[in-house]
């Protein structure tokens, strides 16, 4: 066992469970706040009606215009409305794109961040964001970007769609996974990885099946509050760099990229982390990157570069600025290699796992 070892955590409070989301008036009363900009996406007032309702008089003013990637200039007509609207905290609902415009928010404005997670991507615990800036992703990582409070209930995900949930489920698990080969690894968050890994995994085979079932949805979200623990904690890698590069070039959601992708850099990194491997080969049936790519057939998502509209001609142009990225891996990595995963991944043929 390893006994010397860094751990960083710096978490925002966390309420989970079912029933939670009508909570959110309560916790701002708390916080000494009363005037919330409710930040959601254009269906966001319908979708989430029951919750907004629920806050009542706190619910000063609605922003409903957050889309993916958070182009710039909607960030800014936020800024706008905040300001205009005399509030003085924010409350996110929805996916990594809204929770990330109330961090760029809670950032610009000095605002309190409320967050309520609709999907699994992880985003509202950690500092990292992105706002996308004539045609790139920039990536900003913040401590006044850390929300207040994360509200995890996992009603609010029951009516997401199947692809959403196998989108942001993935992106869900390339957190655990890429936290298990980062410079300084350590054993709480290795083994939280791993912990989070099984729980996504067998919730998403479930709910393949049973795409409304509470207790697959509820493990889930458990699960996808880890991811967003490591990333805290642990940061991000070479996986993150491509689809963020892979988002800002192309638009390409930044989920679906996940599914793409994740197989095939697990494979490239599967010999640095034989242990690891093991285990989740034990929860899987087969290699974690086959299985992985299995579970997205399964789940309906795309498991090719090709079906989400990125050129074949732009591939070498993607690896070049992806390796200019990358700061670290656990095994060498070069450009070529870069071009080579992602050749794979264009071409949506089974990882190659060495």
């Amino acid at each position: 066992m390893q006994t010397v070892f860094d751990f960083f955590c710096h978490s925002p409070t966390v309420l989970f469970g079912a029933g939670r989301a009508n909570r959110v008036a309560e916790r701002l009363r708390e916080l000494g706040r009363s005037r919330a900009l409710v930040v959601t996406t254009e269906s966001g007032p319908r979708r989430y009606a029951s919750v907004i309702e629920s806050m009542a008089d706190t619910a000063h003013a609605t922003f409903a215009g957050a889309q993916p990637h958070c182009p710039v200039d909607v960030a800014r007509a936020a800024l706008e409305v905040y300001e205009r609207a005399g509030c003085d905290c924010v409350v996110s609902i929805g996916g990594g794109s809204t929770i990330g415009l109330g961090k760029y928010l809670s950032v610009e404005a000095g605002a309190i961040h409320v967050a309520l997670p609709t999907t699994l991507s992880g985003s509202e615990l950690t500092p990292l964001f992105g706002v996308l800036v004539d045609g790139e992703k920039r990536s900003r990582r913040e401590p006044r970007a850390l929300a207040n409070t994360v509200i995890v209930d996992p009603l609010l995900a029951q009516s997401l769609p199947l692809r959403e949930t196998a989108t942001t489920g993935m992106n869900a698990l390339a957190h655990c996974i890429e936290s298990l080969y980062v410079p300084k690894p350590n054993p709480l968050t290795s083994q939280l990885a791993l912990t989070g890994i099984e729980m996504l995994y067998r919730a998403l085979t479930k709910l393949a099946v049973e795409p409304t079932n509470l207790e697959a949805r509820t493990q889930a979200a458990y699960g996808a509050t880890i991811g967003g623990l490591m990333v805290n904690s642990v940061g991000i890698g070479m996986h993150h760099r491509i689809c963020h590069i892979l988002g800002g070039r192309f638009e390409v959601p930044h989920g679906e990229s996940n599914c793409v992708v994740l197989p095939h850099v697990l494979a490239y990194n599967a010999a640095a982390i034989p242990e690891a491997c093991a285990a989740m080969e034990s929860v899987m049936g087969a290699h974690p990157a086959v299985a992985l790519q299995r579970l997205v057939r399964e789940l309906g998502a795309p498991v090719a570069l090709s079906e989400l509209g990125v050129p074949a001609e732009r591939i070498a142009a993607i690896a070049s600025e992806s390796f200019h990225h990358i700061d670290h891996n656990p095994l060498p990595v070069d450009e070529a290699a870069v071009l080579g995963l992602l050749q794979a991944a264009w071409s949506g043929q089974q990882p190659a796992v060495r």
